[in-house]
């Protein structure tokens, strides 16, 4: 069965049991049916600016905006069970600037909306709370109710010193008991989920800047720039990486392998077959760039592109 064209080009999809939430490249946000993915409201712009990260923690959005033209940003948590409403425009916000009063104005609809004073990098949800890092500032675990649980300086590595951005938190993951913080530079820490604590560190040395990253069975796949992408396998350090045609967007792991969709094509990366040392890594072309990739059970895995309209995932072994 085909599926609508999203009501913009798509920057989020975010899914779980419950919900399904759509975020344009402009930061409209609309709800979609969570098994058709049509759209069940109009696109709404709750604050100005770009969402920059978003995570789903249960019934609740939580979300950074990030206004570069005013030099402000806001994280806050959105209660899907209520309407989703359009918020103060920008005009207003220089406004307010010049009158000194741009606290003043909020995340409309929210059940909690903060000022950040340094640019938020990264976003997880770890048993209903939230971990977030800010630039320079560090990194902290909160209450979906804003009650701070934690708080612990920005991590650095001696060995990225002298990387420009090399110690720059571009994701965190929730693993079991653990956070996982990886940066720029590829440097990596496992961070103890109740006090913030550090368990281990080291540097993946990709000789590329990490994009992106996702978590599958035992190993990690990491979005690189420079059009490669690494598979890390921690408890044997095994590192494997392959060139693509460009930027990847979105990765999951099906249990055997790596699907992967990004700049067009569609990859599908399994494990080195025993007659051969290399990795079996097999790509599709597709016409547009692939932008999020969701398994949809019996009708297979489908792809959402960058226009906002999908298409079967192409990738196969015949």
């Amino acid at each position: 069965m085909s599926l609508p064209d999203t009501p913009a080009p798509p920057r989020f999809l975010l899914t779980n049991h419950e919900r399904a939430i759509f975020i344009g490249t402009e930061g409209g946000v609309c709800l979609l049916h969570p098994q058709r993915f049509n759209a069940l409201d109009p696109l709404k712009s709750p604050f100005p600016g770009v969402i920059t990260n978003a995570v789903l923690a249960g019934n609740n959005l939580v979300s950074t905006w990030v206004e570069r033209e005013i030099s402000l940003a806001r994280l806050a948590v959105l209660d899907l069970s209520q309407p989703i409403q359009n918020g103060v425009e920008l005009p207003d916000l220089r406004m307010a600037m010049e009158r000194g009063q741009i606290d003043h104005h909020h995340v409309a609809g929210s059940v909690w909306s903060h000022v950040l004073d340094a640019e938020p990098l990264a976003l997880c949800v770890h048993d209903n709370d939230i971990i977030f890092c800010t630039h320079h500032r560090g990194i902290y675990r909160i209450t979906l109710d804003s009650d701070e649980v934690w708080r612990q300086k920005p991590i650095s590595w001696n060995s990225l010193e002298d990387l420009p951005d090399g110690d720059v938190i571009v994701s965190m993951k929730s693993m079991g008991d653990s956070i996982w913080v990886f940066s720029l530079g590829g440097g990596w820490a496992e961070l103890d989920s109740s006090n913030g604590l550090e368990i281990h560190r080291g540097v993946l040395d990709f000789k590329s800047s990490v994009n992106q990253i996702w978590r599958g069975g035992e190993s990690w796949l990491f979005g690189l720039s420079h059009s490669r992408v690494a598979w890390w396998q921690p408890e044997s350090g095994d590192i494997l990486i392959e060139n693509v045609q460009g930027p990847i967007q979105d990765a999951m792991w099906d249990g055997r392998c790596w699907l992967i969709t990004g700049w067009r094509e569609d990859l599908k990366w399994g494990p080195a077959s025993a007659s051969s040392e290399s990795p079996n890594i097999i790509s599709t072309p597709r016409k547009e760039i692939g932008h999020r990739l969701i398994d949809r059970g019996d009708e297979g895995y489908w792809v959402l592109d960058n226009r906002g309209q999908w298409s079967p995932f192409s990738a196969n072994s015949d």
